[in-house]
């Protein structure tokens, strides 16, 4: 057992800083030749003045968090900013079509990072707009960076976001800690469940949405993967029959309606006092709500920990990644958008607003972040690991949504199930190729 116990205590509420503007304007963009003293520095103020700016997020946190500084741009640029959102279950086929048709819908485009290998072809290399302003990466926690933004050498996106798979758990019923094994943690799970009380061992988003992400993070973990480096299906396998049927287990130690929620409902669970352990994204309203105790029956027994590792350390990462399409017609202005989103003002102020934890090293070194629960989410950042980057990935993790689902409700067996998954991953392959040279890290 881990004897280390995570800081219960939420973040205290970190300073906004106000905001000192993008830089790195479009000087050859402004008064022409002849143009007056005062006309010249109007053009100066405002370098894109009747300039349209169209951006592209996911409905919820990203896109608030956009609409929050559009004042602010376009009071530094004189554009004018329309953000445009979509849900997660949408925004892929929006964007990708947008793309490949050539419009230029859209000028900046907020990628999940499983879609970075696919989108890429459409992107611009970002390469001499950073070097025109000094832009460096190295402010990105390696790994993120690694996972959303980079492709093949070259730099399509800038961070924006990420959060890496956790579990939340119960201090007082768990003073210890979580288990080390996946075998210690159905044990655990299995004593704290008392189904006449209404009290489980375990939460758990386990939608037909959600499933192949648990899936793949116990997969990880036991030391499994979809393929080998060079894309040959390793799928059938024991650590693939050991996560199933985990998951299958572990639904006698979680809510008989576990298979229709999402996390909303697994983390309602958990601050409801319900569950010992919660499988879910902590950041998207646990850790906001759990010492609430208008919201919160667990207010100060509750921490974070890292998820089982039986032979690696590997959790599942959702990152999001900034990039101006190549059909975009102001490649300019787009850039100073991507400036000011992932601006290290900005992305605290977009912690302090929204939840939305920053990829940016000195995010997780700052008073109030730093020695709290955050170190685990910080810790965990090192490691996570991201579904396939490439264009088969999509069709595989709707695959493994649907086999896993099919599993764990008793429509296939545990046999099926695998062969299922072999064939299916097979075929996304065939399909769509990977752009030969590129090999598979998601190992």
């Amino acid at each position: 057992m881990k004897k280390k116990i995570v800081s219960m205590l939420l973040c205290a509420t970190m300073v906004s800083v106000m905001l000192a503007g993008c830089g790195g304007k479009n000087e050859e963009t402004g008064g022409g030749s002849g143009a007056d003293s005062e006309s010249t520095a109007a053009s100066d103020d405002k370098p894109f003045a009747g300039e349209k700016l169209t951006v592209l997020y996911m409905s919820g946190v990203y896109a608030d968090a956009a609409k929050s500084i559009v004042d602010e741009f376009e009071a530094e640029t004189g554009a004018t900013v329309e953000v445009v959102d979509f849900p997660y279950t949408t925004l892929h086929e929006k964007a990708l079509l947008d793309l490949t048709s050539g419009t230029g819908s859209y000028d900046i485009i907020d990628v999940a990072s499983q879609w970075d290998g696919e989108f890429a072809p459409y992107m611009t290399d970002l390469g001499p707009l950073m070097e025109k302003d000094g832009y460096t990466t190295d402010v990105f926690i390696e790994n993120v960076f690694a996972n959303s933004g980079s492709w093949q050498g070259t730099t399509i996106g800038i961070p924006n976001a990420s959060t890496p798979q956790l579990f939340a758990y119960r201090t007082d019923l768990l003073p210890d800690g979580l288990p080390d094994t996946w075998e210690e943690y159905r044990a655990m799970a299995k004593e704290l469940t008392d189904k006449d009380s209404g009290m489980y061992g375990i939460s758990v988003s386990a939608t037909t949405g959600q499933l192949g992400g648990t899936f793949d993070y116990v997969l990880w973990s036991m030391g499994g993967a979809w393929a080998d480096e060079d894309w040959n299906v390793t799928i059938d396998s024991p650590e693939t029959r050991a996560a199933l049927e985990h998951l299958k287990e572990i639904q006698d130690y979680a809510d008989p309606s576990i298979l229709s929620w999402g996390v909303e409902e697994s983390t309602k669970a958990f601050l409801d006092g319900n569950a010992a352990v919660c499988e879910a994204w902590p950041t998207l309203g646990l850790v906001q709500a759990a010492d609430d105790e208008s919201q919160s029956k667990v207010a100060g027994k509750w921490a974070l920990s890292l998820i089982p590792h039986d032979k690696t350390g590997a959790t599942l990462l959702s990152a999001w990644d900034v990039s101006i399409p190549a059909a975009s017609k102001n490649q300019e202005l787009a850039w100073e958008w991507v400036k000011m989103y992932t601006s290290e003002e900005n992305q605290n102020k977009f912690y302090d607003e929204f939840g939305i934890l920053s990829p940016r090293k000195a995010f997780w070194e700052q008073d109030g972040i730093k020695g709290t629960y955050m170190d685990t989410v910080r810790e965990a950042l090192n490691t996570a690991n991201m579904w396939w980057r490439v264009p088969a990935s999509t069709e595989v993790d709707t695959m493994l949504n649907t086999v896993v689902s099919e599993y764990m409700s008793g429509q296939t067996d545990l046999e099926t199930a695998v062969q299922k998954m072999k064939t299916g991953i097979e075929e996304a392959l065939k399909n769509a190729p990977p752009e030969e040279g590129t090999k598979n890290y998601n190992l």
